[in-house]
């Protein structure tokens, strides 16, 4: 999955730079045509290949995609929020605006618990509303780190956390389509999550990208894409981010930014599959 739902992070990014925000709808319109480019070229975006586009700033990239049989989704959460709350364009009187529906959310064990009960809460009303309308759903957690060491929290600490949020959703009947996960270098952090995620046989996992470098992804996918939970991986920024923002800064060309955009998004194609065949580019 190309990745292209950001929001606050370009706004951010266009006032820090005092870049019009009414330019973001072009950059989506770069990630459309980077998508389209990359399913000219590669197999598997032809074959396997989404898209993640956010209403806000990519309504009619949204059904540009669509219109070009794109298997595209959209984002159902206010940006950044916490706790969870919906997206003004969420509406749960109408049908998905894209062929599945993700939603992102921040937890931790040690939230307080009030906190978590209205997050699965809304999580459920999600899952009835995606299902009403046989819409595959994503559901994407975020473990913030507090003042546990980096090393520890990256390799055990976030991924029991991790695994401790799929099972209590399993508990309130939560189970989504796919469970979309930060990636972690430790192999016995990945079966840790893969084991929470596989008891519910339906379920799978896809891996985020978090802005990272591709070798820290590398080794990321070393460890997920073996895993039998493991179905591919859903990355925006190390793949837009820089050509996106050099072209809202006029350093690079449409055509230029699009090339870029396409050859890290089929590298990073290239570099999951080896690492499911066994072969990890680390």
């Amino acid at each position: 999955m190309l990745a292209g739902d950001q929001r606050w992070q370009f706004e951010e990014w266009c006032d820090a730079h005092g870049v019009d925000r009414a330019r973001i709808p072009g950059v989506k319109a770069l990630i459309v045509d980077a998508f389209l480019a990359a399913r000219e070229r590669s197999a598997d975006v032809a074959r396997s290949g989404s898209l993640l586009l956010d209403e806000q700033y990519a309504s009619p990239q949204i059904a540009r995609a669509r219109a070009a049989g794109v298997f595209v989704g959209t984002p159902s959460e206010k940006a950044g929020s916490l706790p969870l709350e919906w997206a003004t364009t969420t509406r749960f009187d109408a049908a998905p605006p894209g062929r599945f529906v993700k939603v992102l959310i921040k937890d931790r064990r040690d939230y307080d618990a009030a906190l978590r009960d209205g997050q699965f809460d809304k999580l459920a009303d999600l899952q009835r509303w995606c299902r009403s309308y046989t819409t595959p759903l994503i559901i994407e957690i975020l473990v913030p780190r507090k003042d546990e060491g980096e090393e520890a929290f990256e390799q055990s600490i976030r991924p029991a956390m991790l695994a401790q949020a799929i099972a209590d959703a399993y508990a309130r009947g939560i189970e989504p389509d796919f469970w979309k996960i930060e990636g972690t270098t430790s192999s016995g952090g990945a079966a840790i999550v893969d084991r929470a995620i596989v008891a519910r046989p339906a379920c799978r996992q896809i891996i985020l990208g978090k802005a990272a470098p591709r070798d820290t992804i590398a080794k990321w996918f070393a460890t997920a894409a073996p895993l039998p939970t493991a179905a591919g991986f859903a990355i925006g920024r190390s793949i837009h981010w820089s050509p996106g923002t050099a072209w809202l800064q006029g350093a690079i060309g449409s055509a230029e930014a699009i090339d870029a955009m396409v050859s890290e998004y089929l590298t990073l194609i290239r570099m999951y599959v080896d690492a499911r065949a066994g072969s990890p580019h680390v």
